[in-house]
């Protein structure tokens, strides 16, 4: 198995949950569990390093990231700052074109069944609301701190409970974004980001 490969695997177990926050991944086990040698798993984890899948911890071993309620608070609030900044300063902008793109995303986001596509669906939709803010920095620190919340999206597979829940919050975002009114707008995407802290932190249960 090459590297994409290994990471593509290891990854599936991390948002699964099969490998939970906390578990230090070894390079000797893993290579034995591929069949591979040792520089094709370090180049893996790295790039799930890199991806914020992992943490290096201080003895230099690497871990299963993992986020506690308090610090899965705390991501949540400076989400929200960052990306009410983004979507008030995009809502008088944003076209009806971007937002039947955003419709369509929604829709596509409800069927999908792999977690990592699901991923792409929501980044995509949320930079469409948000890609006419006119600062690329704050787009990139919000590309930056979406990347630690990407297990919620192993807590809402298609058939779930949280899916519809998931297609629901979207659509008053949009909304809200359609009727250029920035309260509603900014109540929309609080309560998404708060039930996005919930599936954070049900590390392991159901939706």
């Amino acid at each position: 198995m090459d590297t994409n490969g290994i990471i593509t695997s290891l990854r599936r177990d991390i948002e699964a949950g099969y490998l939970s926050a906390g578990t230090v991944l070894k390079q000797e086990q893993l290579a034995e569990r591929f069949g591979v040698s040792r520089q094709p798993i370090r180049q893996a984890l790295d790039r799930l390093l890199a991806s914020g899948l992992l943490v290096r911890r201080p003895d230099r071993s690497l871990a299963v990231s993992g986020l506690d309620e308090v610090q899965a608070r705390e991501l949540a609030e400076v989400r929200l700052s960052l990306e009410t900044t983004a979507l008030l300063a995009s809502i008088e902008a944003l076209t009806e074109s971007d937002l039947r793109k955003a419709r369509r995303l929604n829709e596509d986001l409800l069927d999908e069944e792999d977690p990592q596509q699901l991923e792409e669906l929501d980044l995509a939709f949320h930079r469409t609301l948000y890609g006419r803010c006119g600062n690329a920095r704050l787009l990139e620190m919000i590309d930056t701190f979406r990347r630690e919340s990407r297990r919620a999206y192993a807590r809402q597979p298609k058939g779930s409970e949280a899916r519809p829940t998931l297609y629901r919050e979207h659509q008053a975002i949009i909304e809200a974004c359609a009727q250029r009114d920035a309260d509603l707008a900014r109540q929309a995407l609080s309560q998404h980001l708060q039930l996005t802290t919930a599936r954070l932190t049900c590390e392991g249960e159901e939706e």
